[in-house]
């Protein structure tokens, strides 16, 4: 039997603190499958940092919702803080983050929670601050590699009495007091429905003949889509350029224009045709029934020559790739890169290939080898999906999670 929440009434109030409103990426989403498929034990407030599609979609599933949006320089993203000087960081601690955290505070208390979940770094750094303050346990979901050196990961793993990992390769990058208070759950993931839209430019490829490797991913230099593009000239090269057409699935951010215009040069140098970036899709599973195969080609860390002087960091924080068990679901098969938790997910040789990260020769070859195998990719696939329901079921997510819950 659950303890009793504040109110006395056996239902816990528990709060989930979401840092980055913008996108519906694979973290917020699997946080949104966590939070619709709670029991009615537990009743959650979803706090999110701004306006925009995850709160969207929390409304649109019938969940409480409060936008609470942080001042100043705390609402700037991609990592804008951490570039900022010691000083900086010090000034907008005392200026900005400490009135916010007070302001949390007050929510908790006045709203009757139990109980503060954090989604993401960011919330770690705000939310749980207030949740300690006002004498609630906290736990903090870490859905990806931490991209930061020892202070953040030091601050990070004492943000939170538990931290949920969402893969044992996340876990294990952990410091060994970080991991002794880590608890891996895996995400999980529904039987999707099937689509009712339809994609003629699709049909009609499918239609003569072509085979098609979709890419589900928003376009950032850590999703490695300039691998994919340089695989796909190789592939080219070895005949396959009328034969296979890729299809790249996800948001083109805006302040990554710079690295998203160098894939499209790059593209023009090398001659290729045959890959389509659709741009932000409300409906993804629309692509999935089309697709041959997918291919996630993630790295961990690079530095990328964007010519002209310029250079960029791919720093990823993969953790446990949600088009991952998407693709299984639909039964298909996988090309992976051996990074965080993939390797977990995809049985290589078994439901996919899994290969080194930024080799777009093993690449095109792992992508070659299924396309020359309808049969061995229908074997993948139905393996992918026994698999995902075995391991890796909602069921399984929520239960995980209300058992760390429990815990506390």
């Amino acid at each position: 039997m659950s303890a009793p929440g504040r109110n006395g009434d056996g239902v816990r109030r528990v709060m989930y603190y979401m840092g980055y409103p913008q996108r519906m990426a694979g973290g917020n989403r699997s946080m949104f499958e966590l939070v619709v498929n709670l029991p009615p034990r537990v009743r959650p407030l979803v706090v999110v940092a701004g306006e925009g599609r995850v709160v969207d979609a929390f409304r649109a599933a019938g969940v409480e919702v409060e936008v609470v949006v942080p001042p100043g320089g705390l609402n700037r993203f991609g990592r804008a803080v951490l570039a900022q000087s010691a000083a900086g960081r010090a000034r907008m601690a005392v200026a900005e983050a400490a009135p916010f955290v007070l302001r949390l505070r007050r929510m908790i208390a006045e709203r009757g929670i139990d109980l503060v979940h954090v989604n993401d770094v960011r919330g770690a750094a705000l939310a749980a601050p207030a949740a300690r303050m006002a004498g609630r346990p906290v736990v903090a979901h870490l859905r990806g590699e931490l991209p930061f050196g020892r202070l953040g990961r030091f601050l990070f793993e004492r943000s939170g009495h538990r931290i949920v990992t969402v893969s044992e390769g996340v876990r294990a990058t952990l410091s060994p007091a970080g991991r002794r208070r880590a608890v891996t759950v895996y995400n999980g993931i529904r039987e999707l429905p099937p689509s009712p839209r339809k994609l003629p430019w699709l049909e009609s490829l499918r239609a003569r003949g072509v085979a098609v490797v979709a890419c589900f991913a928003s376009v950032v230099p850590f999703k490695g889509h300039h691998h994919l593009v340089r695989a796909a000239a190789l592939l080219n090269e070895r005949g396959w350029r009328d034969r296979v057409a890729f299809v790249c699935v996800g948001d083109l951010v805006a302040e990554h224009g710079p690295y998203r215009e160098w894939v499209m040069g790059t593209m023009r140098e090398l001659g290729v045709d045959n890959v389509t970036f659709t741009g932000w899709q409300d409906d993804p599973f629309a692509f999935y029934p089309y697709a041959d195969l997918t291919v996630l080609p993630s790295v961990t860390y690079e530095r990328i020559d964007l010519g002209g002087g310029e250079t960029i960091e791919a720093r990823g924080n993969e953790g446990f790739p949600r088009t991952h068990l998407e693709a299984m679901r639909f039964g298909l098969p996988i090309v992976g890169t051996r990074i965080a938790g993939v390797p977990e997910q995809v049985l290589d040789g078994v439901t996919g290939r899994v290969v080194e990260p930024g080799d777009p020769a093993a690449l095109a070859d792992a992508i070659e080898e299924l396309l020359r195998d309808p049969a061995r990719r229908r074997e993948m696939g139905e393996r992918g999906r026994e698999r995902v329901e075995r391991l890796f079921s909602t069921r399984a997510y929520v239960e995980g999670v209300l058992a760390v819950y429990d815990a506390l």
